[in-house]
C-alpha cells in the first residue's frame, strides 16, 4: 500500500522555496501497473497474515490482556508519547529540512502497523498482546495522531499546522483488516486446532514471500529515493525503528514486565503503519515537489524496517537454537500446576 501520486505527463524541473531542485520524470505506465501490483500484494498479505496470526491465539489470551491491560497501556504510552517525541528529536538533531522533518513526523505519529504482529510471532513475543495493541493504537490514533501532528509540526508549519488532514478512512480500513481476519482465525482455532495450525504455517510462509516481493518492487520503483536521500535521512530511517524498540522495551522493563512482554511492546512501538503516514502526506499537500521530499523518509523507513526486522529475527532464531536455555515462559504455569497436583501416574504421563 505504498504509493506515490502520479506526476505531470512530461518531465519538468521545479525549485522549492528551500532552494532544492528536483526533476520529476514522467510516470510510465509500467510503473503505475507495478505500483498497483505492490498494493494488491500488500493488502492480500495483510489479510492473510492476520488470519494466520488469529489462528495462532485463543480467545482467552485476548480476554486475559483485556482484564489486565497494563501491557497495552504501556504500549500506547510508547506509541503516542515516546515515539512522536523521538521523531521530533531526530528531526532537530539531524537538522532535516522542514518537509523532510514532516515526513519523519508522519511516520512517528502514526498508529502501529499490522505487520508488527507477524514480527512478534517470529520473535516469540506475546501475539495476543501484539494484536490487542495494534487494534488499540488504531482506535487511539483518532485522537492521538491529530494531537501529536498539531503539537510537533508547529515548529515548521506554524499557523498552517491545522491544514494537515488525518486519513480517518484509512485508519478504519486498517482496523477492519486487522480485526476481521483475526476474529475468523480465532473462531477456526476454537473449533479445530489442527486446521488453525496449518493456516498459521501457510500464512507465515506467504507472509515472507509477500515481504520479499514487495521489497523488490519498492527497490525497482523508488531507487531514485535512495539516490536523492542525504546521509542524515538515512541515519534517521535506520535509527527510528531501533530507537522505538529500545525505548519501549526499557519502558516496559521499568514497569516490571517479562522479557516476552517487553519484546512485544518494543516491536509494536517500532513498527508503524506506513499506509496511514503516506495517506496523510497525499491528502494534505498538493505540491509534487513537497510530496517528493516528504515521501522520502517513509519510503526509506519502510525498507530499512523490513531489513532490520529480517536480520533481527534471523539472529534471534539462531540464538534460540544454539545458545538459549528454556525459560519459565516456555512452560505455562497451568502445566506445572497439573504436574504438581496430579497423581504419580499422571505426573509420569505429563513428564513423558
Amino acid at each position: 500500500m505504498l504509493f506515490m501520486e502520479s506526476t505531470p505527463s512530461s518531465s519538468m524541473e521545479l525549485t522549492t522555496e528551500l532552494g532544492s531542485n528536483y526533476t520529476l520524470p514522467e510516470r510510465e505506465h509500467w510503473k503505475v501497473v507495478l505500483d498497483n501490483v505492490a498494493t494488491v500484494i500488500m493488502t492480500c498479505n495483510t489479510i492473510t497474515l492476520m488470519l494466520g496470526m488469529g489462528s495462532a491465539i485463543w480467545v482467552r489470551d485476548i480476554l486475559t490482556h483485556m482484564r489486565r491491560p497494563i501491557g497495552a497501556v504501556i504500549g500506547m504510552v510508547g506509541q503516542f508519547g515516546v515515539l512522536p517525541a523521538t521523531g521530533f528529536a531526530f528531526s532537530l538533531m539531524f537538522g532535516l529540512r522542514p518537509y523532510e522533518a514532516l515526513g519523519v513526523l508522519m511516520v512517528s505519529c502514526s498508529p502501529g502497523g499490522s505487520f508488527s504482529n507477524f514480527f512478534t510471532f517470529w520473535a516469540d513475543g506475546d501475539l495476543a498482546l501484539s494484536i490487542m495493541m495494534t487494534t488499540c493504537s488504531s482506535v487511539v490514533a483518532f485522537g492521538g495522531m491529530p494531537f501529536n501532528l498539531w503539537l510537533y509540526s508547529q515548529h515548521w508549519l506554524a499557523e498552517d499546522a491545522n491544514s494537515i488532514k488525518i486519513p480517518f478512512i484509512s485508519i478504519v480500513t486498517s482496523l477492519v483488516f486487522i480485526t476481521g481476519p483475526v476474529v475468523i482465525g480465532m473462531i477456526v482455532r476454537h473449533y479445530n486446532e489442527s486446521v488453525a495450525s496449518i493456516i498459521t504455517k501457510v500464512a507465515s510462509l506467504l507472509g515472507w514471500l509477500g515481504f520479499g516481493a514487495v521489497f523488490v518492487i519498492w527497490l525497482i520503483l523508488y531507487w531514485e529515493v535512495f539516490a536523492r536521500a542525504t546521509p542524515l535521512i538515512y541515519a534517521a530511517s535506520i535509527l527510528m525503528p531501533i530507537t522505538g524498540f529500545t525505548l519501549a522495551y526499557i519502558l516496559a522493563k521499568i514497569s516490571c514486565q517479562s522479557h516476552k512482554i517487553c519484546r512485544t511492546i518494543g516491536i509494536e512501538t517500532g513498527s508503524q503503519n506506513m499506509p496511514v503516514a503516506l495517506s496523510v502526506i497525499l491528502l494534505s499537500f498538493r505540491d509534487p515537489v513537497v510530496k517528493a521530499q516528504m515521501i522520502m523518509f517513509p519510503t526509506l523507513y519502510g525498507l530499512t524496517l523490513l531489513m532490520e526486522v529480517f536480520v533481527g529475527i534471523c539472529f534471534y532464531q539462531l540464538y534460540k537454537r544454539k545458545c538459549a536455555k528454556p525459560t519459565d515462559e516456555e512452560y505455562p504455569m497451568a502445566q506445572t500446576a497439573k504436574i504438581e497436583q496430579g497423581t504419580n501416574a499422571e505426573k509420569e504421563t505429563l513428564k513423558a
